[in-house]
């Protein structure tokens, strides 16, 4: 069995990583950054998401996946007057662009196979009216995007899901202000952030023992912050 984890150097990727080593998966983390020692059972793979070309290129080299998980993002704390063309492109090549083309890529190859799973770390930003707007209008477009990718391929076997969390306690938060911090927390049940682990246990449900039935849905992890 094989996987690809786009951000899976660190965070939320890098817990899901563990967990499909440890399940027996060949998996391969895709990043800028790369990683200096891989564990056992991880393959390393330095790429800047946001170019497309670059990532089917590594894509290719690695051939068709049992399970894909689009998990490479950013969040800025613009508003919205303050994004210009090139920061708009940006957070919508990384976040969006580049995450639905390798999937509708991967999934034609899933469906030629027999199948395969697709899972994408959105956010309840894409659910909600968030401060930071492009980041909002990114996670709603790929949640969008599993669902169109659940109708077109599902019958051939293709599974294509997102997760939405709340906040998560990784490096992401370290760009928010504190007394934002504070009220977020305050709003959860828990008053707590997810942690990159819970949201990995979600994620490696959804890319394994989910069943199958559920195709194009989103799996809310927000602890009461917007119940729908």
């Amino acid at each position: 069995m094989k996987a690809i984890i786009t951000g899976g150097n660190r965070g939320i990727g890098f817990e899901v990583a563990k967990r499909l080593v440890a399940r027996g998966f060949e998996v391969h983390v895709l990043s800028r950054s790369g990683l200096e020692t891989p564990p056992a059972g991880i393959t390393a793979w330095k790429v800047d998401v946001a170019d497309y070309e670059s990532l089917k290129a590594v894509l290719d080299q690695i051939g068709v996946p049992d399970v894909f998980v689009n998990n490479a993002g950013i969040m800025n704390t613009r508003a919205a007057a303050d994004y210009g063309r090139e920061h708009i492109q940006e957070i919508l090549d990384i976040n969006l662009i580049s995450a639905v083309r390798a999937s509708v890529d991967l999934a034609d190859r899933m469906a030629a196979v027999g199948g395969g799973r697709i899972v994408s770390v959105a956010s309840v930003a894409g659910q909600i009216g968030h401060p930071d707007i492009w980041y909002g209008i990114s996670k709603a477009g790929l949640i969008n995007a599993m669902r169109s990718i659940a109708r077109s391929h599902g019958a051939r076997g293709v599974i294509a899901n997102s997760v939405a969390p709340g906040p998560v306690d990784t490096d992401m938060m370290k760009s928010i202000p504190e007394a934002r911090k504070a009220r977020l927390k305050s709003a959860t049940i828990s008053q707590r952030f997810c942690s990159a682990e819970e949201v990995a246990d979600a994620i490696l449900w959804l890319a394994t023992d989910a069943p199958v039935y559920i195709n194009g849905e989103v799996v809310d992890m927000n602890n009461g912050v917007n119940y729908r």
